[in-house]
């Protein structure tokens, strides 16, 4: 992960409610995950599937 994105990462792992994510931590989620993981797909699942995004965290997490 290039520190620009590990910076903004290491930020949202250090966010105070870990169980919740506002709009903007939704889009850095799927922003990165598009990034490193599908770079020539974006896209960003309904936020009802709580699933989706704990792996995607656990994904970018591994990239640390």
């Amino acid at each position: 992960m290039v520190e620009e994105d590990l910076e903004r990462w290491l930020e949202f792992t250090n966010r105070p409610r870990q169980h919740e994510l506002d709009s903007e931590q939704i889009n850095l989620v799927a922003e990165l995950h598009s990034k490193y993981y599908h770079p020539d797909k974006y896209h960003v699942p309904c936020s009802c599937n709580g699933a989706i995004y704990k792996r995607w965290i656990a994904d970018l997490n591994k990239l640390v």
